[in-house]
């Protein structure tokens, strides 16, 4: 278990965080075109790269022990794939300094989604006790609520992208919304007091990403989206949750890692 200084080096450590990227990028978006987009693409390796050996450090450490171990096991095969793919956008960006939307990046984005839902519940169903019906019912709503008017955004007749990205884009809200559910109950459960914050960052930070996903949605479909753009924060913001998320993990779980995770005490 973190002890209450623990806890507070790292809730300063996260603010840390999260104002530093916003100032970089507040920065960056005074500055000329191509200097911004190598800044911002550039901080797309090591944000990232936190929550892959992070997340592979916790892999390694729980290995296949119970729904905890495959949980973050899947969790990692999910940052591999953001990452991958975080790293084909900055390659197409600055190295073949063509368009990367869409492109092979899209392939490994997508292909994390599977993996992001299968963690999301595993990882809610310790506390699944915690979960009642209405929770579950008013997640759906919400998400159906996202998800209608982000899909149809993405069919909006004055789009000036062809039928193959149309479609593209149409797969993230249908994902995102996916994802989204399990993740408004995790963090439902947090506001609730079933969970402790550390514990539901890693929820907050898909929420996180799905409201990022919207709003490069929108913009991309009339080609207002640039690297850089305040949204790029969103996502960044994600990561550094993740990344915190799964360090919290590590740090509550170093000396239990032979205990049951099914004890939801623990977790406030």
């Amino acid at each position: 278990m973190q002890t209450l200084l623990e806890k507070i080096n790292t809730y300063k450590f996260l603010l840390l965080s999260i104002l530093a990227t916003g100032f970089i990028m507040s920065l960056a978006n005074f500055l000329a075109d191509e200097t911004r987009t190598l800044i911002i693409d550039l901080l797309f390796i090591p944000v990232p790269g936190a929550m892959l050996v992070l997340s592979i450090i916790i892999a390694l450490r729980f290995r296949v022990s119970g729904k905890h171990g495959k949980a973050w096991i899947v969790f990692t095969i999910f940052a591999i794939s953001w990452f991958t793919a975080e790293q084909i956008w900055l390659v197409y960006e600055l190295i073949y300094e063509i368009d990367p939307w869409p492109s092979v990046a899209d392939v490994f984005y997508l292909s994390g989604y599977p993996f992001l839902f299968a963690f999301s519940i595993l990882y809610l169903l310790p506390v699944r006790n915690a979960i009642s019906k209405k929770l579950v019912i008013s997640s759906l709503l919400i998400t159906v609520a996202l998800l209608i008017p982000t899909f149809s955004l993405a069919y909006q007749t004055n789009s000036s992208e062809n039928d193959f990205e149309v479609a593209l884009a149409a797969s993230y809200p249908v994902l995102d919304a996916i994802v989204l559910c399990p993740a408004l109950i995790g963090v439902s459960l947090f506001f609730k007091g079933k969970v402790n914050f550390l514990w539901s960052l890693v929820c907050i930070a898909m929420v996180l990403n799905v409201i990022a996903d919207a709003g490069f949605l929108m913009l991309s479909m009339d080609d207002s989206y640039y690297t850089g753009h305040p949204i790029d924060l969103l996502y960044l913001w994600a990561y550094i949750l993740f990344a915190f998320g799964v360090y919290s993990h590590i740090r509550i779980f170093q000396s239990r890692i032979d205990e049951p995770y099914e004890n939801v005490s623990a977790l406030r």
